[in-house]
């Protein structure tokens, strides 16, 4: 694997978070602003409005969130540390149709390799 290569695997168990968390800390951390990686800052809270978390939403706990609320949260969690190979395991799992399209259309934008597993 190259120096550049960042990989990212969301999985479709989405076990690694903190169900004591809020989503704004399991995503963000204490961090205010996120690196989108093109030379451009974007507010964390703003970021976490993109993944469909907005206003009280972004205070729930992981332990409270629903299965696609969950799945939302995972990808929002490794799209911030800048991947740039992204394996998606079921990514599909939960969505809702709203959130389905969301995915297709942030994957298109997508500027680095993706892999998906489905059946």
């Amino acid at each position: 694997i190259g120096q550049t290569v960042k990989l990212g695997y969301v999985s479709q168990h989405r076990d690694d978070m903190d169900e004591k968390r809020k989503v704004w800390q399991e995503v963000c951390g204490s961090d205010e602003y996120i690196d989108m990686g093109d030379g451009q800052n974007l507010k964390a809270r703003h970021f976490l409005a993109q993944f469909n978390f907005r206003g009280t939403t972004q205070e729930k706990f992981i332990r409270d969130l629903s299965g696609g609320e969950r799945n939302r949260c995972h990808m929002a969690k490794i799209l911030k540390t800048g991947v740039n190979v992204l394996f998606l395991d079921e990514p599909t799992n939960d969505l809702d149709v709203d959130t389905l399209r969301a995915l297709e259309e942030s994957l298109k934008d997508f500027a680095g390799s993706v892999m998906i597993v489905s059946h």
